[in-house]
């Protein structure tokens, strides 16, 4: 009989491990670790081999993707399993949609709500008895269960996210010229925090929760555009005076309607009171010479200090009916010299950290010979292209929530811009149009493919060959299919 003192220890220890993990990433990324537990229930230094596994069921057959593997099986992450004979234990486990067990392995199926299911595959030192098995399906409820409850906290989040997206595009779309600006201040806002955290500054006020919510209250920025005449946001040319004062209105319009908002909760909500700080405060100045309040230095909440500089860097580089874009050297001198005059010297430091960070990962390069001779058309892939920069960066540096808001960018951006290129294809009478439409559809669809298993933490990275196939489709769409209409 396996069901021994020493093998209700090891099941004890997994349930304590799934109690103790925080987030549905962290959850699939040791699962096979805390199961290979099962593997040798007698040896306490045994590491175990194990693999976790994605399986469709609204495909035609399964194809089993390796998502990481331990033991003798970690060369095998992100990989297709090739091997028959444990293809055909997957394949019970995923017919019957419950574990399956052999002289040599376990495999444990745990459903998901997706049509698919989450496999993981234990090599074991001796064979499971019946009533060892029947302890095991203890802990397939624990998994079911905290994936369950994980899964709806993040869907919480995510809504809540979603939610401050669209109220910040309502004041977003009066100022058309800004385009994504919100997403683009949001994702600096949440890669400069990392850094001044890896730094070591500005501990006391960089808690979990600054960093979970920094970057969703930084989409607030200027919501108190909303009350802003559209004949004075849209103005093309140089602002009057009068008018430049009305403008800056905008940080006391959007801290009044964000406070009376947050007076709706009973408790203290961190994503408002940052959102409101931010609001009122990222037009400051460092040495005080900015508005509304005119306050300097430390007393500017460092949350509109950060958010400040990354909305200006993204107004310097982004191109105005007014202005052009600056180059983005050019914008980081700028910063450079305002060290202590408009900007915290560390906050800048932080800066210069990210620019150095994602200007030495940099995947692709944009150049001339990229151009298809079309504004719109090269603003998108330049856009498209930075996007595909700034994945590879949050990859390298391990932020996962810049990671998955680069992924939300990534995505609506590609929609937005084949959209554009169709309708441009279309009203052009191009004959490629039918074909060049069903490649990007086929990438949306990848795109799509790789944000859902991120986000729901069934991939625990974006791997290098990811990073290279967004690379080379859109630096092969760009200089053979969209140079077609671009002749």
């Amino acid at each position: 009989m396996n069901y021994t003192p020493a093998f209700l220890g090891k099941v004890r220890e997994i349930c304590r491990d799934i109690d103790q993990t925080r987030s549905l990433e962290a959850l699939y990324e040791n699962l096979p670790y805390f199961l290979a537990k099962v593997g040798d229930a007698h040896n306490k230094n045994a590491d175990g081999s194990a693999f976790m596994a994605i399986v469709k069921y609204n495909s035609a057959g399964h194809t089993f993707q390796v998502t990481q593997g331990i033991g003798q099986y970690a060369a095998a992450s992100d990989c297709i399993l090739a091997d028959d004979p444990i293809r055909v234990h997957l394949n019970n486990a995923a017919h019957r949609r419950s574990n399956h067990y052999s002289r040599g392995a376990v495999t444990f199926c745990f459903p998901h709500l997706e049509n698919l299911a989450i496999l993981v595959h234990v090599e074991l030192a001796q064979e499971l008895d019946a009533e060892a098995r029947e302890l095991l399906t203890f802990v397939n409820d624990k998994v079911v269960s905290a994936v369950q409850t994980h899964t709806l906290s993040k869907q919480a989040m995510r809504t809540g996210r979603a939610m401050v997206i669209a109220l910040a595009s309502l004041a977003e779309h009066k100022d058309q010229d800004t385009g994504d600006h919100i997403m683009r201040v949001s994702i600096m806002t949440d890669e400069i925090v990392q850094v001044l955290d890896d730094l070591g500054y500005y501990r006391e006020e960089i808690t979990a929760e600054f960093k979970r919510h920094i970057s969703s209250a930084s989409i607030l920025h200027d919501v108190g555009k909303i009350a802003i005449p559209d004949s004075i946001l849209k103005k093309p040319g140089k602002l009057e005076p009068e008018e430049r004062k009305i403008v800056e209105t905008h940080t006391l319009s959007g801290q009044k309607v964000l406070e009376k908002a947050s007076r709706i909760l009973e408790d203290n909500n961190c994503l408002l009171n940052l959102s409101c700080e931010i609001a009122l405060h990222h037009h400051e100045h460092y040495n005080g010479q900015g508005y509304p309040t005119r306050t300097a230095g430390q007393d500017i909440p460092l949350s509109a200090r950060i958010v400040g500089l990354a909305d200006v860097f993204d107004a310097l580089t982004s191109a105005r009916p007014y202005k052009k874009a600056w180059a983005e050297q050019e914008a980081i001198s700028y910063i450079k010299d305002q060290s202590g005059k408009q900007f915290d010297p560390l906050v800048i430091e932080a800066f210069h950290k990210v620019m150095e960070y994602r200007q030495s990962l940099a995947l692709i390069q944009w150049t001339e010979a990229l151009s298809v001779r079309i504004p719109r058309m090269d603003d998108d892939h330049r856009n498209l292209i930075s996007l595909i920069n700034q994945l590879a960066s949050a990859e390298k540096i391990g932020n996962r929530r810049v990671a998955e808001s680069v992924l939300d960018e990534l995505l609506n951006y590609t929609i937005d811009h084949f959209n554009r290129e169709e309708q441009y294809l279309q009203k052009s009478c191009s004959p490629d149009f039918v074909a060049h439409k069903l490649q990007h559809a086929s990438f949306t669809e990848t795109i799509h493919e790789i944000r859902w298993q991120y986000l729901h933490g069934l991939r625990p990275r974006i791997n290098q060959e990811v990073l290279l196939f967004l690379r080379d489709w859109l630096g092969k769409h760009i200089l053979v299919e969209d140079m077609k209409y671009a002749a």
